[in-house]
């Protein structure tokens, strides 16, 4: 049983992970985008974790559909500012936030920078107005290769005051965190802390042995 009067913390959650259901449509019809469903209950499988996905890859292809919908930087502002509510409503003291600045902005070409600074001005608005603290952790997407994690990384560093680590995230197969040493060691220069997802896609020891 939880003690309720201890403070809650959640230190993994994903920001573009969790945009809400009713987010994706609203924004969906704002910017005219087809959707695979126009109704809230239809949309929720294309966009919610129902069952037991086969693969890693298969499990995050449900979340394209919530940076799908991030048409201009008023929307990622938006579905940052909106994942402190939910993390204030679910009665957390302190949460830190993961993003991918490039996931968010590929589908409509915003600039990755402008992102950055978008989730951070959401999120800072959210703290003000919720009694929560929450931080801020740039995910480098390995699936999409060093030049776009490079990309992000940039655009992380141009806004270091509002940014606490640096995660790496993705296809662990097909891209090996040996890829990235050197964006993790200008990180360290940088003063940035550092967490990494490791072992999701094979079992951890066999992960650990290949790609240190």
């Amino acid at each position: 049983m939880i003690d309720s009067r201890l403070p809650l913390t959640d230190i993994h959650r994903h920001l573009d992970g969790n945009i809400r259901a009713q987010t994706i449509l609203e924004l969906g019809r704002q910017f005219n985008l087809a959707l695979p469903a126009n109704e809230l209950a239809a949309l929720l499988p294309h966009v919610q974790i129902t069952q037991t996905e086969p693969d890693l890859m298969s499990f995050l292809q449900k979340l394209d559909w919530g940076v799908a919908v991030l048409g201009d930087l008023d929307a990622c502002r938006r579905v940052a500012y909106e994942n402190v509510e939910d993390a204030a409503n679910a009665g957390l003291h302190y949460a830190e936030l993961r993003f991918s600045p490039y996931y968010m902005a590929m589908k409509h070409q915003l600039p990755v920078a402008g992102v950055v600074e978008a989730v951070i001005d959401g999120i800072r608005s959210g703290c003000r107005d919720r009694d929560i603290d929450v931080r801020l952790i740039g995910i480098m997407s390995r699936t999409f290769g060093e030049a776009a994690c490079l990309q992000e990384l940039d655009a992380l560093l141009a806004h270091r005051d509002g940014i606490t680590a640096l995660d790496l995230a993705g296809d662990e197969l097909g891209f090996p965190g040996s890829l990235f040493l050197s964006h993790f060691n200008r990180a360290r220069d940088a003063g940035l802390r550092i967490t990494v997802h490791a072992g999701e896609a094979r079992w951890p020891r066999k992960h650990l042995a290949g790609d240190p």
